[in-house]
């Protein structure tokens, strides 16, 4: 009776939403980044010798002349302007003294796996959320409590992680993990952001930055909004869901409730890392006329075989092949086939990967980049031998 009382006391569906998030304000959650991690791995634990250069993850520029995308830039590179993304004849034009370092994904798996071991040490009942290969969320609202405060903990947590590691992380700490994500983007690298748990903090927190710094807010939402005149967070803040539908619809409610710092999300352990996929790609140093079919075929042989030998030593089969076809223009295509089998044999791979070619590619075209994907893996039970008896 006393709670209906209060409920028809209030008419701005903001209070009543801060009075519901007060139930878990009490929580400290952190959201933990590995700073510029494939570049940092490089730097850090591969070639240390790169320490504090300008690096560049992804294909041998050949002095401006050469051919693919950056997929990591260290924050020396970034200073100059070069981003993920970027040609890498581009980023050779920008910064000619960066040094290019190939990518091997399996390193940076083992060095995520170590990262995700250390978390788990400090985690309220060893919980880690998985976000990505190089962040995860962490809840400390138990273990906080043997350090004097939040962020010392999170100093800690910044200095096992460089010593079990050697990369540097940044570390954002509030009530939920909204919060927790925007924060820390705020100070990097190496940076520690603290948002405390009244709401008004919250609010304040949020309310200057920019509606993409959300996380789930991309470019076309920033975009919708901007057409209907809201940049910031602030904005939203003091909208209602009547005010938002006819430009949010249906997800008016979610992003008023992210706006005002609202993220009743219990955090909970979401496993190991599991693969999803393998994949491999050529970038060609010059376009592949349509006649040099044997080229195209040729490069496929290659993916497949190394794709299928990742397969055998992860004890995997696979049950869909992708093929990506990006033409000379750019514009890019991909296709896929799933098969009744899974496996991962070579030449099942390879003949399938050709079908998708043969079928989808357009014959008057040039291309630039051909890669093959395979993925809805199946596990492959290990067998024991003998010697496992003995």
């Amino acid at each position: 009776m006393r709670f209906n009382a209060l409920l028809s006391t209030i008419n701005d569906n903001k209070t009543l939403a801060f009075i519901i998030m007060g139930l878990t304000l009490s929580r400290w959650i952190m959201h933990i980044d590995m700073d510029a991690f494939f570049a940092s791995v490089e730097q850090f634990r591969n070639h240390p010798h790169l320490i504090d250069k300008p690096v560049c993850v992804g294909p041998d520029p050949k002095k401006g002349h050469g051919r693919g995308v950056v997929s990591a830039v260290s924050y020396e590179a970034r200073a100059f302007g070069i981003r993920s993304g970027m040609p890498i004849s581009k980023a050779y034009k920008l910064c000619p003294e960066a040094v290019f370092v190939s990518a091997d994904f399996q390193n940076y798996v083992k060095a995520s796996d170590e990262f995700m071991q250390v978390l788990r040490g400090f985690a309220d009942g060893g919980r880690v959320r998985r976000a990505s290969i190089d962040e995860a969320y962490i809840e400390v609202t138990t273990h906080v409590k043997n350090y004097e405060s939040p962020i010392k903990l999170a100093k800690k947590i910044q200095k096992v992680v460089k010593e079990k590691t050697a990369l540097p992380c940044s570390i954002g700490i509030a009530p939920n993990m909204t919060v927790a994500k925007v924060a820390t983007g705020m100070n990097k690298p190496m940076g520690i952001t603290f948002v405390g748990q009244s709401r008004e903090e919250i609010m304040n927190f949020l309310a200057p930055l920019p509606v993409i710094a959300l996380n789930g807010v991309g470019i076309k939402t920033t975009d919708r909004l901007r057409r209907a005149g809201i940049e910031t967070l602030g904005q939203i803040q003091k909208m209602t869901i009547v005010d938002l539908w006819p430009i949010m619809g249906r997800a008016s409610k979610w992003l008023l409730n992210r706006a005002r710092g609202i993220d009743e999300r219990p955090l909970i352990d979401n496993g190991p890392r599991v693969r999803k996929s393998i994949s491999k790609d050529i970038t060609f140093m010059q376009d592949i006329r349509p006649e040099q079919i044997n080229l195209l075929h040729h490069s496929i042989a290659k993916m497949c075989h190394r794709i299928a030998k990742k397969l055998q030593n992860n004890h995997l089969q696979a049950k869909t092949i992708t093929v990506k076809i990006r033409y000379a223009d750019y514009s890019t295509i991909q296709r896929s086939k799933t098969i009744n089998c899974a496996t991962h044999n070579r030449e099942t791979i390879y003949q399938n990967a050709v079908d998708i070619l043969e079928t989808h590619r357009n014959p008057s075209l040039p291309i630039r980049l051909l890669g093959v994907r395979v993925s809805n893996f199946v596990e492959l039970e290990i067998q024991p031998t003998i010697f496992e008896f003995i």
